[in-house]
C-alpha cells in the first residue's frame, strides 16, 4: 500500500475546501468559479443542479423555452420516425431464400 506525501493530502484537503466553499457562494461569477474548480481540482456534487442560463432576463429565459420545446418535438419525431423503421417489413425475396434455406436442411 502506497503513502501518500503530504503534497498530496494538502491537495486533496484544499480540494474538498474549495468544493465546499464554493458550495456556499453565492456571489461567485461562474468564470471564477470554473477556474477555481479547475486549479485545485474540486469536483462538482453528481446531485448539484444545473444552472439555469437567462436568470432575470424573460426574453432570454422564453428563447430558451421555445428551443427546448422545438428540439423536444424534433425528438420525439426521430423516435417515431425509428420505430417505424423497426417493425419488419413482408419480402418475397426474402421469404424465396428463407424457403430455399429451409429446403437445403
Amino acid at each position: 500500500m502506497q503513502r501518500k506525501g503530504s503534497s498530496q493530502v494538502r491537495e486533496v484537503v484544499e480540494a474538498k475546501e474549495v468544493g465546499a466553499a464554493l458550495a456556499k457562494a453565492k456571489t461567485v461569477a461562474s468564470e471564477d468559479e470554473k477556474v477555481l474548480r479547475m486549479r485545485y481540482g474540486a469536483g462538482v456534487a453528481k446531485d448539484a443542479p444545473l444552472g439555469r442560463h437567462g436568470e432575470g432576463n424573460q426574453d432570454v429565459q422564453d428563447e430558451l423555452l421555445l428551443m427546448e420545446m422545438e428540439l423536444l418535438r424534433a425528438y420525439r419525431q426521430h423516435q417515431k420516425q425509428l420505430t417505424q423503421h423497426a417493425v419488419p417489413r413482408q419480402s418475397r425475396t426474402k421469404d424465396k431464400i428463407v424457403r430455399a434455406l429451409r429446403k437445403k436442411h
